[in-house]
Formats: C-alpha cells, structure tokens, sequence
C-alpha cells in the first residue's frame, strides 16, 4: 500500500463521507453541550479561565516578566487544546461507537477523524476571546493572523495521525489510556506555551523539537503574537514531519482495523 494511495484515499473519503462528517461533528457539538446551561461558551470561557489562572501564577507569583504575557500563553493553549482533547478523546472512539461500526458503510478511521473536526469547531470559538484580550490590552492584531490556515495544516496532520494511532492501540491494550495520558502531559511541558523558546538551554533545544507540537506552538506565536510569518524552511520541515506522523497513522488503521472486532 503506497504512501500516496493511503493519502489520496484518506482526503477522497473525508470528502466522499463529507455530509456522514458534517452530521456526525453536529451530533458531537450538540452531545457535548447538551445539558450545559452556557452551551458552546464554554468552548471559549475553559481555555479563557485556564489562562488567567497560569497568567496570575506566572506573571506574579513566579514573576515571569514579558509584555502582555496573557496573549503570549492564550495563543499557546488555543492549538494545545485541540491536540490534547482529540488525541485523548480519540482513545474511546473505536470502543464507543463498536455497535454500530460493522453497521455503517463507512472507514472506521471515520469515528476518531470526526471528533477532530468537531474539536476544530472549539478552536475557532477559542479565537473569539484571545482577539478581545488582545485588544483590552492594546497589543495590535497583526494582519499575519490571516496566515492561520496554514498553522492548521501541520496540526491536524500531526494530531490526526497521533489520533489514529492511539485509538488503534486503545482497542489492543487497556494501558494505552494511562500512557498517553502521561505522554501529552510530557508533551504539554516540551512545548514552548508557559515559556518561550529562548527560555531553554541552548543544548536541549535540538532535542524538544522533535515534538511537533514545539513549532506549532511557535508558529502560533509568531502569527498573533510576534506579528511575523514562521520561517519557510521551518514550516515546510514541520509539515513534512506532521504528514509522515498521518501516514503512519492511517498505515497502522489500515493494517489492523479488521482485527477489531475480536477485541471489542
């Protein structure tokens, strides 16, 4: 099975199942906020209370001393959130839907690539109050946030495959809950959010950017907070990487997702 069949395949069913997606993303976002008195606000005011809670601890507290540090750990957390809640929501996604997987002529990869799109839904509603911080604090918008799309490119190519990837391993080994649990919090640490890259000691930057989620992260840091494009050659290198993290993810879905009826 060729690389390029497992990607033209991949994008030719999330178009070919586009209304199965766009029906299954609404049944999610409404599940999610079903009984929740603030409904989709909760979409923005989660990562807003997160926020100021790290912002207090580390603006005073610890005295972490850089300008408009709110905007500086919003746009962080903003791309964190998404990959954290797909990858960790991922985990259940085969078991939960295994009465009707058989049922419906569908990818089964299907089930977990839904909830990153309903997850990308709460991402653009997370965008709504880091843009009024960023204007109650008088940093300007920069016209580079424009350059959004091509952030979300490497994040969901590399928040899909890691997606894929753990949902499989979820129905072979109960563990994998636990392990990745501990996994995205390492992840969550290695990752430039509370801090900036300058931060580190120059002999463990080569190695924390092995996670991509590090320059994802700077990416969106660059667009809303710095005001200036990612360098090209780091883009193209972190969209390679995320792409090879999806190409792996659909091999092993592929390769294994007809034993899972016998472990379900």
């Amino acid at each position: 099975m060729t690389q390029a069949f497992l990607l033209t395949d991949f994008f030719g069913n999330i178009f070919r199942y586009r209304e199965y997606l766009k029906q299954s993303v609404a049944r999610d976002l409404r599940k999610r906020y079903k009984r929740s008195a603030l409904g989709y606000c909760w979409s923005m005011l989660h990562p807003l209370f997160m926020m100021i809670i790290l912002a207090v601890v580390f603006s005073n507290i610890m005295r972490f001393e850089m300008q408009d540090y709110a905007v500086f750990l919003f746009t962080g957390m903003i791309p964190w959130s998404y990959f954290s809640l797909t990858a960790l929501g991922a985990l259940g996604s085969i078991r939960a839907n295994a009465s009707i997987i058989d049922q419906l002529p569908v990818p089964k990869y299907i089930f977990p690539l839904s909830l990153g799109f309903s997850n990308l839904a709460n991402f653009f509603l997370s965008l709504l109050p880091l843009l009024v911080i960023m204007l109650a604090l008088g940093h300007s918008i920069p016209v580079t946030v424009l350059a959004l799309p091509f952030v979300l490119i490497p994040l969901f190519f590399f928040t899909t495959g890691l997606a894929l990837i753990l949902a499989v391993a979820n129905v072979f080994f109960d563990d994998t809950q636990h392990l990745a649990t501990l996994a995205i919090q390492a992840l969550y640490f290695l990752s430039p959010i509370l801090y900036t890259k300058e931060h580190l000691p120059a002999n463990i930057l080569p190695w924390v950017t092995l996670n991509p989620m590090f320059n994802i992260t700077e990416f969106m840091h660059d667009l809303f907070y710095y005001g200036r494009l990612p360098e090209l050659s780091t883009y193209l290198g972190s969209v390679a990487y995320s792409l090879a993290f999806l190409l792996v993810g659909l091999w092993i879905f592929r390769k294994t997702d007809h034993k899972f009826v016998y472990f379900m």
